[in-house]
């Protein structure tokens, strides 16, 4: 017997057993769902079918309301999230439900899951996923690179940037301050609340299901990344570094220092995350670590008719830009994306 249900997600523990081992597993958890309802308000649910036994698939989603218009996502800031399916034919059935709120849908997913067949869906493949296979030690993998970050990683070691994970929760603060000042001077895009770092120094860190490896010259924080554990898979969430350490091989050693972690705690893989297509300087950086990439795709589905808000859209954007400028405080910056950042969902 089997029969379609609608899951409040956070408070099921099954589904945690359903998306383990899947590719995106850490984007389907309910651990990353409470860092991301912590810190956006969001509620997620999931239309599943059950078995006897339990749940045997699932579209995890959801439903957002704001000056954007109604929308259904699966899922909002996440890099991927692989809705866990078994065939189309059970893709039709769950997805069903869902299309009958009469509001776009958004997936984004590799681009050969099974819901690529559904013609009902438009299809963009804009981005890749990069990762490194951690199955050789440091040595080896470091010969697998090009000359470029093995000669910057060994400027950070001449420099005396060394990489050690955060003993406090005082240094969340300082990368945070790292991360909000790249995104806002070097790409001129608002930054995610710190209430998301917290949370997720509350859900993955302080249980040992991630590390902030930070690097210091002295006792300055100059760099770092945040990793995150799903599975047999390091993900390297976040990085950030002080842009006068980038040409000391501030970021070059932080990928190095992500590869050591892996590797020490028995990881198969380093997850480099998504690089849209647009960012080709991102995506050769992480090829030149040997990452191999493979696409995502973004699957979009509206009912007929339907027109999105572009003015809302094209109002967010020119806030963003207009609160990014190099002239407003940081903090006038930071306050921005605590508004704004939701919008982007």
């Amino acid at each position: 017997m089997r029969s379609i249900e609608t899951l409040d997600v956070l408070s099921a523990p099954e589904w945690d057993e359903l998306v383990a081992g899947i590719e995106g597993e850490l984007f389907l958890t309910r651990r990353w769902m409470r860092c991301l309802a912590r810190a956006f308000d969001l509620h997620f649910e999931a239309v599943v079918e059950r078995e006897t036994h339990g749940l045997v698939g699932g579209i995890p989603y959801v439903r957002v309301r704001d000056m954007r218009g109604d929308r259904i996502v699966v899922l909002p800031f996440s890099d991927m999230a692989p809705p866990p399916i078994v065939g189309l034919d059970q893709w039709f059935r769950l997805v069903e439900p869902l299309m009958r709120y009469g509001v776009p849908i958004t997936v984004c997913a590799p681009s050969g899951v099974a819901m690529a067949s559904d013609e009902r869906f438009k299809v963009d493949t804009t981005a890749v996923r990069q990762v490194i296979d951690l199955d050789a030690e440091l040595p080896e993998l470091m010969l697998r690179m090009s000359s470029q970050p093995r000669r910057h990683i060994r400027r950070a070691e001449r420099e005396g940037i060394v990489f050690r994970p955060a003993e406090s929760r005082d240094h969340l603060r300082d990368f945070y301050d790292l991360h909000l000042q790249v995104r806002k001077h070097r790409y001129q895009l608002l930054c995610q609340p710190f209430s998301l770092f917290e949370a997720i120094w509350d859900e993955f860190l302080s249980t040992d299901n991630g590390c902030l490896l930070l690097g210091f010259d002295g006792d300055t924080v100059v760099g770092g990344c945040l990793l995150l554990i799903a599975g047999d898979s390091l993900c390297y969430k976040y990085a950030a570094s002080h842009a006068e350490y980038r040409s000391r091989g501030a970021s070059h050693g932080a990928v190095a220092g992500a590869m050591a972690v892996g590797l020490e705690r028995g990881m198969a893989r380093l997850d480099l995350g998504r690089s849209d297509t647009a960012q080709p300087g991102l995506i050769d950086f992480k090829r030149r670590f040997g990452a191999t990439a493979s696409d995502l795709s973004r699957f979009t589905w509206a009912p007929d008719h339907y027109q999105p808000d572009v003015a809302s859209t094209e109002i967010v954007t020119s806030l963003s830009k207009l609160l990014t400028s190099a002239d407003v405080p940081d903090s006038v910056t930071e306050q921005a994306g605590n508004l704004l950042y939701k919008v982007f969902a």
